[in-house]
């Protein structure tokens, strides 16, 4: 089989340029994740001189932004502006990753200002602490970063909700008892 000529590149449409509020967020992102001696991930998109943004992939498309890893553990992260959309395919990437078990989340510049960008940072740049299952437990030791974090997540979530109250209720107490053994 002989070579093709090539074909006359025609030039595409203008494309939207990148969201820079994006661009920020997760700049910022990265800058508390070096502060805080974690390992962070995120694939650069290569410009074309026309202006579109492409970054390789195989497989299905929509995986979020950002991988982030520490001691503690390691979180999945998308970054959006204050009201851009998650599309379609990242939404199932999301929603897979989370119902396996996974920390896949959504951050906005808002999570920055709020302070819960750092708080979730922190938490996987500690060595996890484990403790002792109580008496008619099968597992052998529970995840108390893990439990705290599923809390707080709890919490943040429907802070009306009853599931919110409880969960107050056992940081609270959690918080209170840390207290006490240190003091």
């Amino acid at each position: 089989m002989g070579l093709m000529p090539p074909k006359a590149r025609t030039r595409p449409a203008a494309a939207k340029p990148r969201n820079r509020e994006e661009d920020n967020l997760l700049g910022a992102a990265f800058d508390v994740a070096k502060h805080r001696r974690l390992l962070a991930f995120h694939p650069l998109p290569a410009q074309f001189s026309d202006g579109r943004h492409v970054t390789a992939t195989q497989g299905d498309t929509g995986w979020p932004d950002a991988v982030f890893a520490g001691p503690g553990g390691h979180i999945i992260r998308e970054f959006k502006a204050t009201k851009g959309p998650v599309k379609p395919e990242q939404k199932r990437w999301i929603d897979t990753l989370a119902a396996g078990g996974a920390d896949v989340a959504v951050w906005r510049p808002g999570d920055l200002l709020s302070g819960r960008i750092e708080r979730e940072l922190r938490a996987i740049a500690k060595p996890r602490r484990t403790l002792a299952a109580p008496g008619g437990v099968s597992a052998d030791a529970i995840d108390a970063e893990a439990f705290r974090a599923a809390l707080e997540r709890i919490r943040e979530a429907d802070p009306t909700s009853p599931a919110a109250r409880i969960a107050t209720d056992v940081l609270r107490r959690h918080a209170a008892r840390e207290v006490a053994d240190r003091g």
